[in-house]
């Protein structure tokens, strides 16, 4: 049995792991806003995924009440909700489901997916 081939669970734990690792350094860099539950679905806070959101957060939410409540609570809870589930394969995919979902659809409304910068 190959590695790629039928070690399915062996590479889902691989991945889980090197996941909650990129989580924890990104965590511990003192990056105050970051998107906790996109870097831990795509492995990374700078990629094209999250480059999106980050830009709809900054460019959308932020201009608008009820995003800046959105975004408040969802500094509150997704932190947590990463810490205790992040490595769990269930939750990665149940994320990356919506989450690519949500990015499809802000590419069809013009957010880019280009390099971001955060505003703070």
């Amino acid at each position: 049995m190959g590695l790629y081939e039928d070690d399915g669970e062996f590479i889902d734990d691989l991945i889980a792991f090197d996941t909650a690792n990129k989580y924890e350094k990104s965590r511990n860099s003192g990056k105050k806003n970051g998107c906790y539950i996109a870097t831990c679905v795509y492995g990374s806070y700078d990629c094209p995924e999250v480059w999106t959101l980050r830009r709809f957060r900054d460019d959308v939410l932020r201009h608008h009440l009820w995003g800046q409540m959105f975004v408040r609570a969802y500094y509150c809870i997704s932190p947590r909700l990463v810490e205790k589930y992040g490595s769990a394969n269930w939750f990665r995919r149940i994320w990356r489901r919506f989450l690519d979902f949500m990015v499809d659809k802000l590419h069809e409304k013009g957010i880019e997916d280009t390099k971001y910068i955060d505003l703070d």
